[in-house]
């Protein structure tokens, strides 16, 4: 990277406008499950006709021109959707010239998410003064599946009846709470409901009423429970990105995840979106096992950098 272009601004951010709408569905459908968080706050601005604060395009500016080239969305998290450069000086310019923009222009989120690569570098440049990072995980599998959920039939359900993977109801909503408490404290490191409580509540009570919340019960000696829970966490160019995956720790290690996990991606397949995607830190080989166990298939390489 040369100096001259760590000095020379030719990428600025700014507002998308409702005529770079169909330029931003096109770079998200570029890579789609990589992309699917962006896609999902530019299909909901094309269809309202709303665009949130929160959706950016990168800029280049020629002469009296500015030219659509990137998307930034930045709320919560922050993800980046920039266009294959072969020349590697004119991507670490793009990269550079995104990462000065955002410093002056964007409130820092709580967490970058997306690509391994491109999230990574765009830390190294905001960190500075975004940082310092609270944890990065660098290396986290993508994963998707557009085929039918592979049946599992090693699961242990003794003394255990269960019920139907279905969407959660605002009845469910006391027993689904503690699971997905549990799950956050477990996954991100703090109790949401000591830090964030109301937010993190009405995010999880518009999960439920969209029919993006997605449990089975089981009842053993009597007592009924959520054993499996998982949420859409993000639904945009037709990929449904699975957040939240858990089953009850005292009836982990009987293939839960496995069946539960089959029904939600064949349940979402028939009503939702054809494809069903995740991503999980790598060191979490239970987890990987049980996704793959399914069908799922690594697609890309995420990093979640948490502030």
């Amino acid at each position: 990277m040369t100096d001259s272009l760590l000095r020379r601004t030719h990428h600025v951010l700014s507002p998308v406008q409702p005529r770079e709408l169909d330029a931003a569905l096109e770079l998200c459908a570029a890579d789609p499950v990589a992309n699917v968080v962006p896609a999902m706050h530019v299909e909901r601005a094309h269809a309202s006709g709303m665009i949130p604060s929160g959706l950016w395009a990168l800029r280049r500016r020629s002469g009296l021109s500015r030219d659509f080239t990137g998307l930034v969305w930045n709320s919560a998290n922050f993800a980046a959707v920039l266009p294959p450069i072969d020349d590697a000086e004119s991507q670490a310019g793009m990269r550079a010239e995104l990462a000065r923009s955002a410093t002056s222009r964007l409130t820092r989120p709580a967490a970058l998410v997306g690509e391994a690569s491109l999230t990574l570098d765009l830390w190294s440049r905001l960190e500075p003064w975004w940082g310092p990072a609270r944890e990065v995980r660098p290396v986290q599998l993508s994963m998707a599946i557009s085929s039918p959920a592979q049946r599992v039939s090693d699961v242990d359900t003794a003394g255990l009846q269960l019920e139907a993977v279905r969407p959660a109801i605002m009845d469910d909503f006391d027993a689904l709470l503690p699971a997905c408490v549990h799950m956050f404290t477990g996954e991100v490191g703090y109790d949401p409901m000591q830090h964030g409580r109301n937010a993190y509540v009405e995010r999880l009570r518009e999960l439920v009423r969209s029919g993006k919340s997605l449990l089975q019960y089981g009842v053993a000696e009597g007592r009924r429970q959520v054993v499996y829970k998982a949420e859409i966490g993000a639904l945009g160019g037709g990929v449904a990105q699975l957040q939240g995956v858990w089953v009850h720790p005292s009836l982990r290690g009987r293939a839960l995840a496995r069946t539960g996990l089959a029904a939600t991606i064949d349940l979402i397949h028939a009503t939702t979106a054809p494809t069903v995607s995740l991503y999980v830190n790598d060191y979490n080989h239970a987890a990987v096992k049980a996704y793959e166990a399914v069908g799922m298939r690594q697609v890309g390489v995420f990093a979640t950098v948490m502030l």
